[in-house]
């Protein structure tokens, strides 16, 4: 039996060296928060303390934070019309910020890829695959919210003047761990120029104490000029909010029903200062898995909504940084009764960005 870990390091090559003459099996290589994952038999003692080693975290396993309803499609909406289509093709070639989506995938639902698709790109962290695709519906349920533009855009939550760049790193159960989101986060640090990647939606999450990885991967992208949004978690007041959330340097968003917080939504303890704020999250339209459209609850489709907010910021003001951003959406969010740990700054406000996609 092996242990999987993170090991943060002075120097990737002499760290490298240092651990295979030593017995351990260097699997991954993560050059933007200078680590490596490694696989060492489970009698091992840690790794901390040998030269060049910094700290060692857990390969946590990470779970899509549950979207109720994905998989329920006879709760359609109608598709596109004609001039709805005609619409979508004429701001399909503005220029659009990008959003990096770490999911399960994102299936090419008419709504991303009529006339011109919006999945301008896709890697496949699970199996390799080639092209897009998503086979739990969780991604796609996430896409959709951030820029679906069927009929249900209605809802001016979404932004569909985005474009995606589609990572898969959850498997076909909404499942994986550390390795594989590292992975999808460094090909967000590589490629963020080549794509103008402005903002990335994480709509997964590992417990706190298990996932201090993932902090230190959302951070690197943070301090890249990246900003990153993630879900708070559905765990409501039983369990706190979710590593990456929980980064001070990340937005967290819970989910809201109504003007008030809803029951699932993670709660921060005291002095965490999270969520940061809150958006919808009771039976949203999105897209569904089977080419329709669906209607889903939780936090993981609040959170693409401040998605659409940052990347049309992002957008419409070049120099605003990722600090910028959240204190933006934090300073013009409505104010809305609720302990700050229950509703953070408050509810999400669209209103700066609406029209922006028109």
């Amino acid at each position: 039996m092996t242990n999987e870990s993170i090991v943060v390091v002075d120097c990737l090559h002499t760290a490298y060296k240092l651990l295979s003459r030593g017995g351990v099996k260097v699997c991954r290589i993560f050059p933007f928060i200078s680590a490596l994952g490694v696989q060492t038999d489970s009698d091992k003692d840690s790794l901390v303390g040998l030269p060049c080693v910094r700290a060692e975290h857990k390969n946590c396993k990470v779970k899509a934070v549950e979207a109720a309803g994905i998989k329920i499609p006879e709760n359609t909406l109608p598709p596109p019309s004609e001039k709805e289509s005609r619409e979508s093709k004429i701001r399909a070639k503005k220029q659009k910020p990008t959003v990096a989506v770490i999911d399960t995938g994102v299936y090419e639902h008419p709504d991303l890829s009529l006339f011109l698709s919006r999945i301008i790109a896709f890697k496949d962290f699970v199996s390799g695959g080639q092209t897009p695709y998503d086979d739990n519906g969780h991604g796609t349920a996430v896409a959709g919210v951030l820029c679906g533009c069927g009929r249900g855009r209605g809802l001016n939550r979404r932004n569909t003047a985005v474009n995606i760049a589609a990572l898969k790193a959850l498997d076909a159960a909404g499942e994986g761990n550390a390795f594989g989101i590292l992975q999808a986060m460094q090909w967000v640090y590589d490629n963020a120029e080549k794509y103008g990647i402005k903002v990335v939606n994480m709509s997964f999450g590992c417990e706190e104490k298990d996932g201090e990885a993932l902090r230190i991967g959302a951070e690197a992208l943070v301090k890249n000029g990246i900003t990153v949004v993630a879900s708070a978690g559905n765990g409501g007041e039983k369990e706190g909010i979710l590593s990456p959330a929980i980064s001070p340097f990340v937005i967290a968003v819970g989910g809201a029903d109504g003007y008030k917080a809803a029951d699932f939504s993670a709660r921060g303890k005291l002095g965490e200062n999270k969520p940061d704020i809150i958006a919808q999250a009771v039976d949203l339209p999105a897209l569904s898995p089977f080419g329709g459209y669906t209607f889903v609850s939780g936090t993981s489709v609040a959170a693409p909504q401040v998605s659409a907010v940052a990347a049309a910021l992002r957008a419409e003001y070049p120099s605003y940084t990722p600090d910028g951003v959240k204190r933006f959406l934090k300073d013009s969010a409505y104010k809305i009764d609720g302990k700050y740990g229950d509703v953070g700054s408050g509810l999400l406000n669209t209103s700066p960005i609406d029209g922006f996609d028109r």
